[in-house]
């Protein structure tokens, strides 16, 4: 029991930090509103364009597409003054229901800010808030978009362009906004006491006298690297992935849908052709679903790089304790340690100007850490049954 009792006080200044990290993060505004709001009100009647099928009650719109109908959309726009704001945000819920994606995987439910120019051309720039597929329940988003040079037009459109279904939106607010001058200082000091609490803890947790030492502290510093990367690296890095994925797949597919030769004396070309094009849809279309299915499943690149670098790092810290000829208890307690470490990593993201922490990215580290840990149980039963028999 006193044993538990160091242990728990040795990780309570960490708790503490983590818990303070969350609680003032979560209530800190980094923004503050500079002007007033772009478009007030936001009812249906005061939209500069409506289509399809739209109806609002008290800033609530409802988005209906039937099976093979028309798209909905409504668009707001306002002009930019000279003194234009170098800063948006755009605030919103939105839920859906049975939104069935269009050709394109912007061909959904979603929330968007375009800009445009003086001649009414769409300016290319970030300009996404919301989008779902498939049914969601109500979820609520923001983003802070930065104000192009040229633009003279602002428009806020809620849009359900995909092939059926139901969207809604709700407690929509597009206000100009500047980033608050104690936000740089409060995120350094955050930042410092981190890295102060990083180094303390590698000599408490005597981590340098690890046998696999180095390759923790890699593995360790590549999750601390990935959870601070900006969220335009990381959509830009999941799109080569997936470009690369849907080249290797298409080439399979069509290596393997290939129709065996036919004697051309006894068979037409052009009807060849033809029935090979029925029996053999295009490859890259099926490789994009392959894809695109598996992306699904793992979470995207961003996923598999939660799951893999937590599955990592608990198999060496496993590893590197069986070498040590730990005791049985001391994994129990590195568990806890990953998760807490896990949480730690994630509260890191309040430290981003794009990021956020979420609940799901620990849950796929906890599923990455299980799954390590499974493995190395197996791993070291099949080494303990081979060291009996010799």
């Amino acid at each position: 029991m006193s044993d538990w009792k160091e242990k728990t006080k040795l990780r309570l200044p960490a708790v503490l930090l983590l818990a303070a990290s969350l609680l003032f993060w979560g209530l800190y505004d980094r923004y503050k509103v500079v002007g007033n709001p772009l478009f007030v009100p936001i009812t249906l009647e005061h939209a500069a364009a409506v289509q399809g099928d739209c109806s609002e009650s008290k800033g609530h719109f409802i988005l209906k597409v039937e099976p093979g109908g028309k798209i909905a959309r409504v668009r707001f726009r306002a002009a930019l003054e000279k003194d234009k704001p170098k800063l948006i945000r755009v605030r919103g819920q939105m839920k859906t229901d049975g939104v069935v994606e269009g050709e394109n995987g912007w061909n959904c439910a979603r929330l968007i800010l375009v800009q445009r120019d003086a001649e009414n051309k769409w300016i290319p720039c970030e300009h996404g808030v919301l989008s779902f597929i498939e049914t969601q329940r109500w979820t609520s988003g923001f983003a802070v978009l930065e104000v192009q040079e040229n633009a003279r037009f602002i428009d806020l459109q809620l849009e359900q362009i995909g092939k059926e279904g139901t969207a809604e939106f709700d407690r929509l607010v597009v206000e100009p906004v500047e980033l608050r001058a104690s936000y740089i200082w409060m995120r350094n000091l955050f930042a410092g006491l981190w890295i102060l609490m990083g180094a303390i803890y590698f000599f408490r947790c005597r981590l340098h006298r690890r046998r696999l030492k180095l390759f923790i502290l890699l593995n360790a510093l590549a999750i601390v690297v990935g959870v601070l990367m900006p969220e335009k690296w990381i959509k830009e890095t999941s799109e080569h992935i997936e470009e690369d994925a849907v080249k290797v797949v298409a080439a399979v597919v069509t290596t393997k849908s290939t129709p065996p030769p036919i004697e051309p004396l006894e068979t037409n070309p052009a009807t060849v052709t033809a029935s090979a094009k029925e029996k053999h849809p295009s490859s890259e279309q099926e490789a994009q679903e392959k894809v695109k299915e598996v992306s699904e499943s793992v979470g995207g690149a961003h996923g598999v790089g939660h799951f893999l670098l937590f599955a990592s790092l608990c198999f060496l810290v496993y590893w590197s304790a069986a070498l040590e000829r730990q005791h049985r208890s001391y994994y129990f307690k590195v568990a806890l340690d990953i998760l807490l470490f896990a949480a730690i990593t994630e509260s890191l993201q309040f430290l981003t100007m794009d990021r956020t922490p979420g609940i799901k990215d620990w849950f796929v580290d906890f599923y990455g850490m299980l799954t390590a840990l499974l493995l190395f149980v197996v791993l070291k039963f099949c080494f303990s049954l081979k060291g009996r028999k010799t």
